[in-house]
């Protein structure tokens, strides 16, 4: 039996966000194998001066050390802000190590790698290049609706420069690490074309990291709400396309509304909107689920590069088409599909989008699903790792 030692910030089932419920489902089709056992570790955060620049999470390295002196893995597993504490602990342990890499923002001085309005950065190139768009980000902050006019002068936007000026080193560090893990995986081909300039291309991989939970499929038309879908993470996500969701919402047709769901938002973020959205805070799968299936059409308006975009796949399994942005990864995994449109980063492209998609619903086959789901499934995704692990311990290429 091979054992493996899970390094996480938490491990919560009630999660909306795509990275912690993926990295849970992981873990238990693992435990479920009789092949290998997973033990869980959780650190935390301390949330002091210095968490921007993650420095405090390397304070968990002694911690991690003695769970690998207590369980004796074969192999880490790691994901998000935790691996750099655990490359480092694995390395001086001399195991194995498998970092998985959802996003960009541990690489992106500004967290986010947006370039220009809809446009996503192309890799960590110079200092001189990242400076620029650092400089340039102040101004974009306002062009996307996340921050009000005129407030690209201020005080607070200069000091906002200045920490992400200093975080271009920390991404630099997080680059090296990403470097010492044995191998890093990704869940699709336009992630590893952004990180393959910065990353050892040996050791960047494409694996199932995105299972979905098998559920029992009901082939019968469910009669759709007068409501789009919108996902985002517990903060608010900018990122994600929330401002230009709100924007977007003044122009729905008559009497239909955006459920804004994963976020409780601000009265005064929401307040020109406020009569077009409607706002659910953290919920659990089921209630997420009957969400997607009531709603008549998902929102994915990713402006940076979505390394994948879990919603896309929830969305469809539940019989409801997307509209998304053209830089999502898992856009890949559906061309030419009629239940997914990729659409620029565009107010009235998308208003036209909505519209027709409204006017001429799609039904979408229950072979199309079950296909979907067989793809994503948590099965699918052990028997990946399962050959990637055994092609680790058989193989140097890693070493």
């Amino acid at each position: 039996m091979i054992k493996i030692l899970a390094v996480s910030f938490h491990y919560d089932e009630k999660s909306t966000g795509g990275a912690a419920k993926s990295f849970l489902n992981i873990i238990e089709g693992l435990n479920r194998d009789r092949n290998s056992h997973v033990e869980r570790l959780s650190i935390k955060s301390i949330k002091k001066l210095f968490d921007p620049f993650n420095l405090t999470l390397y304070l968990n390295i002694p911690i991690i050390i003695r769970a690998i002196n207590r369980v004796k893995p074969l192999i880490i597993l790691t994901q998000t802000s935790p691996a750099f504490a655990a490359i480092i602990a694995a390395n001086i342990k001399k195991i194995l190590v498998i970092n998985i890499i959802r996003d960009t923002h541990l690489i992106c001085p500004k967290y986010v790698d947006i370039i220009a309005y809809g446009n996503a950065c192309k890799g960590l190139k110079s200092r001189r290049a990242c400076f620029d768009c650092i400089d340039y980000w102040r101004t974009l902050r306002v062009l996307i609706g996340n921050r009000p006019k005129g407030w690209q002068y201020g005080f607070k936007a200069k000091i906002s420069n200045l920490g992400y000026k200093i975080r271009y080193l920390t991404c630099k560090i997080n680059i090296f690490l990403f470097n010492k893990a044995t191998v890093n995986l990704v869940a699709t081909e336009l992630m590893k074309s952004f990180l393959s300039t910065q990353i050892n291309p040996r050791k960047l991989k494409i694996v199932n990291i995105t299972p979905i939970r098998e559920r029992e499929f009901k082939d019968n038309i469910i009669k759709k709400k007068k409501q789009l879908l919108f996902i985002i993470p517990r903060y608010e996500a900018s990122h994600k396309g929330l401002d230009f969701i709100l924007r977007l919402s003044n122009y729905l047709p008559e009497g239909y509304k955006i459920v804004v769901v994963g976020s409780l938002l601000g009265k005064e973020k929401i307040k020109e909107a406020e009569s077009k959205i409607i706002n659910v805070g953290p919920v659990t799968g089921n209630i997420i689920n009957e969400l997607y299936q009531n709603s008549e059409i998902t929102l994915v308006p990713s402006f940076f590069n979505e390394a994948f975009g879990r919603v896309i796949i929830e969305s469809i399994s539940n019989g409801t088409p997307v509209i998304s942005s053209p830089n999502c990864g898992a856009n890949a995994y559906f061309k030419n599909k009629s239940f997914l449109k990729i659409i620029p980063i565009n107010v009235q492209l998308w208003k036209n989008a909505i519209e027709k998609m409204i006017d001429e619903p799609y039904h979408i086959p229950k072979n199309e699903i079950s296909s979907i789901n067989k793809q994503f499934s948590i099965e699918k995704c052990v028997s990946d790792f399962q050959i990637l692990i055994q092609s680790i311990l058989n193989s140097k290429q890693f070493s």
